[in-house]
């Protein structure tokens, strides 16, 4: 796959990502009218994280993973057996989720106090029921993921990146019928249910109409599927770190006051815009062609990685100061009504700013990981993973009483800055990889010269439009520009100026990008 290639479907991916992305924030607006910050919406988030936490790990996280490289080196040398081994992974993994949906469904009670250890027994009676609603739902977005895979293994990228942005429409009607409706939040459970299979039913009508199909199943499979399995319990523990850390914060936050559960939820659902926009969609392009190089020009490894780690800092470090910079208005100008005060605004701006400083190391930890996959070797990430995890949890007890939310989210970005250097160094020492070190600090040096000539742009036109804009417009108006949704009217179009400039300049600072130049 030439590197025009690899960003073109980035790119689509990405777009789809990100119209995924701006569905979402319509979502989470509505949820805010809908449930606000209180006792239900905490609730919610928990009954939704139960089977989300399922969704990462066994559909977005290790089973494409541990699957998508065997099943692109069988498809290679026989197609037959390829449709052989899908035949025999989705009979096995979905019938395992079948199975956990079944049991989940019969204790869920014990599952939502593991989830919330401090929540009293009304307020985990009101998760369970709702949890007991969606834990089907991971069955049908894994059966989505699995068959995504065998399409993305033909370069087939629409379809999976759809999926998301399908579920988010059914998901925004749902709400929007039980807002105006007023029906209860357990209706809503049931639509998003729906939304769910309808994910299912248009990979599985993608799966046939693209030619493949599900073959019969014999010894050679099972043979072909034993390291399959073995990579899959592996990867489900450094895929999903980045999840679990949200789980491990939600368990300490349901110690802390109603509303905390759901603020640490929505900060994270914003930093998952620039993950999803840009470091998932990159490195989904870029797992099956490691996994192609890592047959033929094992050590050209070396080079992507370098040359991602460029791009990735390229990308996340401006998404990183602009998203600090605005957390507060971000809240405030789209969440704020009569279910979300002020307060709550603020508070969820510094948990998505302790979030966001870790962006750039949660992005490339999803490219390393990569590499380690292409290489066939999944047991040093699942120790760095939970080597994080644990580092994460001792900072949670350490920040959690003078921090509170922050602290949480805080010790989050402490274990993913951890992980990368552990990921970085066992890459380096089993592999023997070079982290040209020395040339991406020039380089990020480079780019910081460049973004502080460019930022300090944006920062003159922000101040001076702030100021102006009462001077021009009446106080309905300003309040509106400045306050309220309208805000973004005029910020976004400043901040995607300012992005152009740092593409279309960076050839005269010297920063360079192989993916890119």
């Amino acid at each position: 796959m030439h590197k025009k290639s690899i960003i073109k479907k980035t790119i689509q991916i990405g777009s789809s990502t990100l119209m995924s992305r701006f569905l979402g924030i319509i979502r989470e607006l509505l949820m805010v009218r809908y449930l606000g910050a209180n006792i239900l919406s905490d609730a919610f988030v928990v009954a939704y994280q139960i089977p989300n936490l399922m969704r990462k790990i066994f559909a977005e996280g290790a089973m494409s993973a541990a699957f998508l490289p065997p099943f692109i080196a069988t498809l290679r040398q026989d197609k037959q057996a390829a449709f052989r081994l899908m035949s025999l992974a989705f009979v096995l993994f979905e019938g395992s989720l079948l199975i956990l949906c079944a049991l989940g469904m019969i204790f869920t009670a014990p599952i939502v106090a593991i989830f919330a250890p401090g929540w009293p027994s009304e307020k985990i009676e009101i998760a369970v029921s709702l949890a007991r609603i969606l834990m089907p739902f991971i069955f049908f977005i894994s059966s989505s993921a699995l068959l995504g895979g065998a399409l993305q293994a033909v370069g087939k990228f629409f379809v999976p990146a759809f999926g998301p942005i399908l579920l988010n429409i059914v998901f925004i009607f749902g709400i929007t019928i039980c807002l105006f409706m007023k029906w209860p939040v357990s209706y809503l459970c049931f639509i998003i249910l729906f939304g769910g299979f309808l994910q299912f039913m248009q990979h599985l009508i993608a799966y046939f109409r693209n030619g493949f199909y599900f073959g019969i199943i014999n010894e050679e499979t099972w043979g072909s599927f034993n390291t399959i399995l073995v990579k899959f319990a592996f990867c489900a523990i450094s895929m999903s770190a980045l999840e679990l850390s949200l789980v491990i914060d939600i368990q300490f936050a349901s110690n802390l006051k109603d509303g905390t559960v759901t603020l640490i939820y929505y900060a994270n659902r914003f930093l998952g815009i620039p993950l999803g926009v840009f470091a998932v969609a990159f490195s989904t392009i870029l797992l099956p062609h490691f996994a192609r190089i890592s047959t033929y020009a094992p050590k050209r490894l070396n080079f992507y990685l370098y040359e991602s780690a460029k791009l990735v800092f390229w990308v996340t470090i401006p998404c990183m100061l602009g998203m600090i910079f605005f957390s507060n208005k971000i809240f405030t100008t789209l969440f704020l009504s009569e279910k979300f005060s002020l307060q709550q605004a603020y508070e969820a701006g510094h948990i998505l700013t302790a979030f966001v400083i870790g962006l750039f190391f949660f992005s490339f930890n999803k490219i390393i990981l990569n590499v380690f996959y292409a290489k066939n070797s999944t047991f040093i990430p699942m120790i760095v993973s939970l080597i994080g995890t644990a580092v994460n949890i001792s900072f949670n007890y350490l920040f959690i009483s003078a921090l509170k939310g922050v602290g949480l989210a805080l010790a989050t970005t402490i274990s993913g800055v951890l992980q990368t250097f552990l990921l970085l160094y066992f890459l380096r020492r089993e592999f023997g990889y070079h982290a040209y070190l020395g040339q991406f600090c020039f380089f990020c040096l480079r780019y910081i010269f460049q973004m502080l000539i460019i930022g300090s742009a944006f920062l003159i036109f922000y101040l001076g439009l702030s100021a102006a804009i009462p001077m021009v417009f009446s106080q309905p108006a300003t309040n509106f520009l400045l306050e309220k949704i309208g805000f973004w009217l005029w910020v976004g179009p400043l901040s995607l100026v300012a992005g152009l400039l740092l593409y279309y300049c960076r050839s005269l600072f010297g920063v360079r990008l192989y993916f890119l130049d």
